[in-house]
C-alpha cells in the first residue's frame, strides 16, 4: 500500500474544543441564559473519554478491514504524489463520506441495534458544546461497514480517517444554542439550528436532519425539518443517570427485554432490526411519540453540594490528565497495561457519576477506588524505578506526579471519612428545570 502521512486533526483541535466551551460558558454568564448543567456536562465528557478508550481496542481492526477492500477492490487509482490528484480525491472522498455518513446516521435512528450505540449521544437534556463530546463507546463497531464503498472509490485509508476527523470537528460547533439562524448557509450546510432539531424529542423533530456537514441529503431524501420552535432535548424515554458506562449499555438491556417477550423466534431476531419504539407484543400498534413542551417538561437534575462539585471537578481533571497522558504513549503500552488503564478510568468515572447522583453507598465505592488508585500508582512507580518502560522518558521526568497523586488520594479519603458516611440531607429530590 502506498504511504500517506496525515496529521491527527482531532488531536490539534482538542484545545480549541475546550476554548470554545469556555467561550460558551462566558456567553451563559453574560446573557444569563442557562446552557449548562454541571453533572450533565461531566457525564457528557465522561462518555467521551470512554469512547476514546474503548474505540482504540477495535479501531485497528476496522481500519484493517477497510484496507483489505482498498487494496484488492478499488476501482479508481489516485496519484497521491500529485497535489492536484490528492486534493481531488479528498474532495470526492469528503462528499462521498458525507453521503454515507447520512445513511449510517439515519439507520442508527431507525434500527434498534444501531440505536443502542447512538442513543448515548442523544441522552442529554441539555444542548451545548459538551454534548458534542458525548460519544458512544461501541457504536463504531457496527457503522464502519457503511463506509466500505469509499474503498472502491480508491480513497486511501489514511485519507478516510482524516476526512472522518474533519467531519467530527465540523459537527462540534453546531451543538450550541448560542447561535440562531445562519441565513443562506442553512440551505446546504448543517447548522446549529438544524442540529437542534435533530436532538429534539418533540414529535415533529424525531428522526430529522441526519446530515453531518451537508444538509442536502436530508432535503433530497425527505428527512429535513426546519426549527419552528426550540426543541425539548433528550430521548423519548429519558435516561436518568450520570453513569457513563450504563449510558452505553442501558438500551442493549431494553432490546434483550423486548426479545424475551417476543412471541416467536423470528420476532426475537427481527427486534434487533426494528425501529426504536416497536413493541413485539403489540406489532399492530403504531409507534406514538408523546407531545412535550419546554414549559411542562421536568429535566433530570439532582441538586448537589458545592463541595461535591469541586471534588468531582478536581478528580475529573486528574483522571483525564492521567488517561490522556498515557494515551500519548499508546504505541508503547501492551494490551494488558491498556486494559488496566481502561478499567481504572471506567470505574473512576462511574464513581464520579455516583457522587453527583447521590447514589446510596457511593462513599464505599469511592473509598475503594481511592485505595486501588494509590496501590496502582505505587506499583507503576516501582516498575518505572526498576527500569520498566524506560523508554517513556516523559513519565520519568514527571517525578512530582507520584507524590501529588498519593497526597490527592489521602486528602480525598480524609474528606470522605469527614462526612461520617451521612448523606441524608445532602441531596434533594429531582427538581424541575431551572
Amino acid at each position: 500500500m502506498e504511504t500517506l502521512e496525515l496529521p491527527s486533526f482531532v488531536t490539534y483541535a482538542i484545545p480549541a474544543f475546550f476554548l470554545l466551551i469556555l467561550v460558551e460558558l462566558l456567553f451563559q454568564w453574560i446573557t444569563g441564559k442557562k446552557l449548562y448543567n454541571f453533572s450533565d456536562s461531566i457525564t457528557d465528557l465522561s462518555t467521551g473519554v470512554l469512547n476514546r478508550l474503548f474505540t482504540l481496542f477495535y479501531l485497528g481492526l476496522t481500519v484493517a478491514i477497510y484496507s483489505f477492500f482498498y487494496e484488492r477492490f478499488r476501482l479508481v487509482e489516485w496519484n497521491l504524489d500529485s497535489t492536484a490528484s490528492l486534493w481531488t480525491s479528498a474532495v470526492v472522498g469528503f462528499i462521498a463520506f458525507d453521503f454515507f455518513y447520512y445513511w449510517a446516521h439515519r439507520m442508527s435512528h431507525e434500527m434498534n441495534f444501531l440505536w443502542a450505540g447512538h442513543v448515548v449521544h442523544h441522552q442529554s437534556e441539555e444542548f451545548n458544546l459538551t454534548v458534542a463530546l458525548r460519544q458512544p463507546a461501541f457504536h463504531q463497531l457496527f457503522t464502519w461497514i457503511f463506509f466500505i464503498p469509499l474503498a472502491f472509490l480508491g480513497i486511501h485509508p489514511a485519507l478516510l480517517v482524516a476526512i472522518g476527523e474533519i467531519s467530527l470537528i465540523y459537527q462540534f460547533w453546531i451543538h450550541t444554542r448560542a447561535i440562531d439562524r445562519m441565513g443562506f448557509l442553512e440551505s446546504f450546510l448543517n447548522t446549529p439550528s438544524h442540529h437542534r432539531v435533530h436532538h429534539g424529542r418533540n414529535p415533529e423533530y424525531i428522526d430529522k436532519n441526519h446530515g453531518g456537514t451537508l444538509i442536502i441529503w436530508d432535503r433530497i431524501f425527505g428527512t429535513f425539518q426546519r426549527e419552528n420552535q426550540e426543541p425539548v432535548y433528550g430521548i423519548v424515554k429519558p435516561f436518568r443517570s450520570y453513569n457513563p458506562l450504563w449510558a452505553n449499555l442501558h438500551y442493549w438491556k431494553e432490546i434483550l427485554d423486548l426479545a424475551r417477550k417476543a412471541p416467536t423466534l423470528s420476532e426475537k431476531i427481527l427486534i434487533w432490526f426494528r425501529r426504536p419504539g416497536y413493541d413485539p407484543a403489540a406489532p399492530q400498534e403504531p409507534i406514538i411519540i408523546p407531545e412535550v413542551t419546554k414549559a411542562t417538561y421536568r429535566k433530570f437534575q439532582i441538586p448537589v453540594q458545592r463541595s461535591r462539585i469541586i471534588y468531582s471537578l478536581l478528580w475529573f481533571g486528574a483522571i483525564n490528565g492521567l488517561v490522556f497522558g498515557w494515551l500519548l504513549l499508546e504505541n508503547q503500552l501492551g494490551i494488558l497495561e491498556f486494559a488496566g488503564l481502561t478499567g481504572w478510568a471506567t470505574f473512576s468515572l462511574i464513581c464520579l457519576g455516583w457522587i453527583l447522583s447521590g447514589r446510596k453507598g457511593w462513599q464505599f465505592g469511592e473509598a475503594a477506588r481511592l485505595v486501588f488508585t494509590s496501590f496502582a500508582a505505587y506499583w507503576v512507580h516501582i516498575q518505572l524505578s526498576h527500569g520498566l518502560w524506560a523508554e517513556i522518558s516523559a513519565i520519568h521526568a514527571a517525578s512530582w506526579l507520584w507524590p501529588a497523586l498519593y497526597i490527592l488520594c489521602a486528602l480525598s479519603l480524609g474528606w470522605i471519612v469527614s462526612l461520617r458516611f451521612k448523606d441524608s440531607d445532602l441531596y434533594a429530590s429531582e427538581s424541575p428545570a431551572g
